[in-house]
């Protein structure tokens, strides 16, 4: 080989290879492009999670305290009476015919 020829070689070479940086440099670009956007979007994941975790929080204080009340309620419900089968059959036929004679009887019952 000649050295003219050798400088042709190497010259298609480095134009090889500026080619090549070239197409690297425009892949990086991209690349770095795709990264920030991808950063972007988990930093508003990031925001969205921590937003949600709060509000599951509270949602589960609301929760808790209403079953607080519940078991305030349900123990205040304890203290009722419950009626017998005479006592629900003369409500029941208040209720269905309006007339005041069962509530007399009902309330004699009770007064018993």
């Amino acid at each position: 080989m000649t050295q003219v020829e050798e400088t042709r070689l190497a010259a298609m070479r480095i134009q090889k290879a500026m080619t090549l940086i070239s197409q690297l440099r425009d892949s990086y670009r991209e690349l770095d492009a795709r990264y920030r956007l991808v950063e972007t979007h988990n930093q508003e994941l990031q925001e969205l999670l921590d937003k949600v975790s709060a509000d599951q929080a509270v949602v589960e204080e609301a929760i808790a305290s209403a079953l607080e009340s519940l078991e305030t309620i349900g123990g205040e419900f304890e203290s009722f009476g419950t009626l017998d089968l005479d006592e629900l059959e003369s409500a029941e036929a208040f209720t269905i015919d309006g007339s005041g004679d069962e509530l007399e009887t009902f309330e004699e019952e009770q007064n018993q």
